[in-house]
């Protein structure tokens, strides 16, 4: 039985994009984002650099406390408040709800949605340990602090394991990824769009992914669009 690879550091950028085949879109421009709509492509990553404001201020006061934060907000005047509850008015903390606030706005540009799911967590074990996919349209997640979401290629799995499916087998042991494969990781402050099995005509070929392994606490903001 083969054993699943580490997730290693985000490989080349250029080389990533020539992969035939590939059904993912790393790309560096957020209008490049619009890539997720080929049928091909089920995971789209935007590469960014990390804000030293919004990194101090996610490590500072944000990543000592619990957080389990969920919104239901209209992306055209979002009320974020509640995100940064209890933290005084600094420049660290209104870097943060700005990029919190830009990333709605990116994300219902994309999709068209009149509403977005937003919630903002402490995560200090994996809280989806195992490979699946979502029954959701599309969903973005961006680590803030700590190690990002873990995914696979398309062809690199046996959706007949992945999830429940493996018996209670954990990835690295179930076979789920085909012989040679690996999965691969997004960096701090990456922004992913991870295609769903709702969205229209992607049944079967819904983003793989998984929480990373391992107890480092991480600071993760998830969107959601909804009708």
């Amino acid at each position: 039985m083969m054993t699943a690879r580490t997730a290693e550091a985000p490989e080349d950028l250029a080389s990533s994009r020539a992969a035939p085949g590939s059904s993912t879109r790393l790309v560096t421009e957020r209008a490049d984002l619009a890539e997720l709509a080929a049928p091909e492509v089920s995971v789209c990553v935007l590469r960014r650099g990390i804000d030293p404001d919004v990194e101090a201020f996610v490590r500072e006061r944000l990543l000592p406390r619990p957080l389990a934060e969920t919104l239901l907000v209209d992306p055209g005047a979002p009320d974020l408040a509640p995100l940064a509850t209890g933290a005084p008015h600094s420049p660290g903390r209104e870097a943060f709800l700005h990029d919190v606030r830009g990333l709605i706005s990116l994300f219902a540009d994309l999709t068209g949605c009149p509403r977005v799911g937003v919630r903002l967590a402490r995560l200090d074990r994996p809280m989806c340990p195992r490979l699946h996919a979502d029954m959701v349209t599309v969903r973005l997640v961006t680590t803030y602090v700590g190690p990002g979401t873990e995914w696979a290629e398309h062809a690199a799995v046996r959706r007949d394991r992945l999830g429940h499916r493996a018996n209670g087998v954990p990835d690295e042991d179930s076979g789920v990824l085909r012989a040679g494969a690996r999965l691969r990781r997004m960096a701090p402050f990456d922004v992913g769009l991870l295609k769903g099995e709702a969205w229209p005509g992607n049944q079967g070929r819904g983003a793989v992914h998984r929480s990373p392994p391992g107890t480092s606490p991480r600071v993760v903001v998830t969107l959601d669009a909804l009708a």
